[in-house]
This record gives structure tokens, C-alpha cells and sequence, in this order.
């Protein structure tokens, strides 16, 4: 009824009224094959091992920063030494908690042994 009215009034609808657009259906894929084309067999170690030469300066990319290197095992021995300081890091923290820990339940015993003394008056 309300289309109709629609329709008496106004010569031109809007498309929201009537239904033209149907979607089409999507075909199926094709199931692709490399018959004729060589098998990729580079290698992603080859790409994690970047350098960049600026004039007298050699950077390498490791661990998603640039970094400055003379030698090729400098890199290395950073990304090394970068692992070990994380490690300790982790380790120290380790440590300073369990002392947080230990601290806390010496203090819960010394009130509790204060508690149980008598009174001396």
C-alpha cells in the first residue's frame, strides 16, 4: 500500500523501494597448478641476513634494527649478548621477587611471634 502510494506521488522512486539488483552468484574457483614453472627454492635464512654498504660504513639488519658492524660475526655476537642480557634480566627479576616474597613472610611471622610473647609489664 505504501509503495503504491509512493508510486502515485513521486514519478521517481528511490532504488531503496524496488528490488533491481540481484547479486550475481560467484563462480568456483579453478584449482591452479605450476605445471611449467620451476619449484621455489630460495631459502628464508638467505633474506634474515641483510647488509647495507654506505661508502666506508657496513649496517646490518638484525633483530628489526640497523646496526653498525665492522665484521661479519659482530652481529652476532651482539644478537648473542642482547639474548644473554635479556636472560639475566629475567633471572634478576626472578630474584628480587622471590626476596619480595620472602621479606613479606618474614614479617608476617615476626608480628605473629610478637603477638604470642606475654606481656611484660
Amino acid at each position: 500500500m505504501l509503495y503504491s502510494i509512493l508510486l502515485n506521488c513521486c514519478p521517481f522512486v528511490m532504488p531503496l523501494f524496488n528490488k533491481k539488483f540481484e547479486s550475481k552468484p560467484i563462480p568456483a574457483r579453478v584449482n591452479r597448478c605450476n605445471i611449467g614453472f620451476p619449484v621455489v627454492s630460495e631459502d628464508i635464512d638467505d633474506f634474515r641476513k641483510i647488509s647495507l654498504n654506505l661508502g666506508n660504513k657496513k649496517l646490518r639488519f638484525a633483530d628489526g634494527i640497523w646496526m653498525h658492524s665492522v665484521r661479519k660475526g659482530d652481529v652476532d655476537d651482539m644478537l648473542r649478548l642482547n639474548k644473554k642480557f635479556r636472560a639475566l634480566e629475567e633471572e634478576n627479576n626472578m630474584c628480587n621477587l622471590k626476596i619480595e616474597v620472602m621479606l613479606d613472610l618474614l614479617a608476617e611471622h615476626a608480628t605473629e611471634l610478637n603477638e604470642l610473647k606475654p606481656k611484660e609489664k
